[in-house]
């Protein structure tokens, strides 16, 4: 009988798990305390020390509290054993439930079901009053004469006193409560601080040094207020110039780009180049030298330009006149270049003759006795007259003058 007992339990077990697992919705338990102080909807319950769901209501049954809680999923279901425990977060503030499972081979607590809770006793004053000995407790009876001689005919300020101090105190306790939650990490701090604090008192002689530093540059500063505020003044401006050319840094950086990829093939050949520019350099401070010199003449050269360009100033508009004149000129026998070119020709072949005596020029008459004909008008046969010969017949050259153009 108790083995079959035993199987539906593990069955029943199994089978709420399973039905757990499947719905994937929240476990909902319930708990009777003698009070709901400082705890609200929306609390936090935990387990083993870490965040397990919520309070999803509070309300009155049988003159007690019933707390109805939503656990997270992966936190359900409980086993029979389980407890509830209501914690302090700190000296002052809100409270928290903790929550220990029980035993995994216990009975599953079903969706819904209770389980029993735990909360402090509160303390009374008598009770605390009742801790302390004669001599504590009559001086503290003087002490609370000593008050309410004090405040007397000052109720109403007191009492506005402490309404302005309820948010200075819910703060504070907030404070007190997240040093309780970070006990650890406040006592690693502490501990930081005291081997800081040793390492200084160990280098006290370089931390004076180093404050006495700071104040110099304290009082120089101080000093250079006016600079100081002049750059203030002119720093929006520089921000707004700076802000612009950083803004055209992106677009020149991408026209960039492309350049100095073109460009990496002749950096590649700069060592080469360098190695070979090495023996030029070493001839450069020679060169130097030598060019003293001629710098100096350059330099008496120069003292004599300015005549000579006064001179060239004045002389410059009689050759523009010449040069005005002889235009007429030179137009005119430009067409018969090509006949001045043949007659120094022919003049240089003529006077290329020499002999033991030197050159000599040897002219020739190509004149007979039918030259002074009675008959002027009748040319003899094979004969041709042209009274009116073009430009460069008599030379035989191209009809072309010595500019590159036609007869005009």
């Amino acid at each position: 009988m108790r083995r079959i007992l035993v199987i539906a339990a593990v069955a029943v077990a199994v089978v709420a798990g399973a039905a757990w697992a499947a719905g994937g919705r929240s476990y909902r338990v319930g708990v009777l305390l003698g009070s709901a102080t400082n705890l609200h909807e929306g609390g936090v319950v935990t387990m083993n020390g870490f965040p397990a769901g919520t309070i999803e209501s509070i309300s009155v049954q049988d003159g007690k509290a019933m707390i109805r809680l939503a656990l997270d999923s992966d936190r359900g279901p409980l086993h029979d054993g389980a407890k509830l425990t209501v914690e302090w977060k700190a000296l002052l503030g809100e409270r928290w439930i903790e929550i220990a499972d029980g035993a995994p081979g216990n009975a599953v607590i079903p969706d819904g079901g209770m389980i029993p809770g735990t909360q402090a006793e509160p303390m009374n004053l008598d009770q605390v009053l009742a801790a302390l000995d004669k001599p504590t407790r009559d001086h503290l009876s003087s002490l609370v004469k000593q008050l309410d001689t004090t405040l007397e005919g000052s109720e109403q300020d007191a009492n506005a006193t402490l309404r302005a101090a309820g948010p200075a105190l819910a703060a504070l306790g907030q404070v007190l409560g997240s040093i309780g939650h970070d006990g650890p990490a406040i006592r690693d701090l502490v501990t930081q601080l005291n081997a800081m604090v040793s390492t200084l008192a160990a280098h006290d002689s370089d931390v004076r040094a180093v404050i006495d530093a700071l104040s110099r540059t304290t009082s120089a500063t101080v000093g250079q207020r006016q600079q100081l505020a002049t750059a203030l003044q002119l720093l929006p401006g520089t921000l707004d110039t700076a802000n612009t050319v950083l803004g055209n840094v992106p677009g020149t950086a991408d026209k960039a780009v492309p350049l100095l990829r073109d460009l990496r093939p002749a950096t590649q050949q700069l060592p080469s180049a360098a190695q070979h520019l090495s023996p030029v350099l070493r001839q450069v401070p020679p060169l130097l030298d030598k060019l003293a010199p001629t710098l100096t003449s350059a330099k008496q050269l120069l003292e004599f330009t300015p005549g000579l360009l006064d001179a060239v100033h004045q002389t410059v508009p009689g050759v523009s006149e010449t040069a005005g004149y002889l235009g007429p000129v030179l137009n005119y026998l430009r067409p018969y270049t090509p006949e001045l070119a043949g007659w120094v020709s022919e003049w240089t072949s003529n006077g290329g003759n020499y002999d033991a005596n030197g050159h000599f020029v040897r002219f020739y008459l190509q004149e007979g006795a039918t030259t002074f004909g009675n008959s002027p008008g009748i040319l003899l046969p094979g004969t041709e007259n042209e009274p009116y010969p073009l430009p460069g017949a008599n030379a035989n050259q191209p009809w072309q003058d010595a500019w590159g153009s036609g007869v005009r």
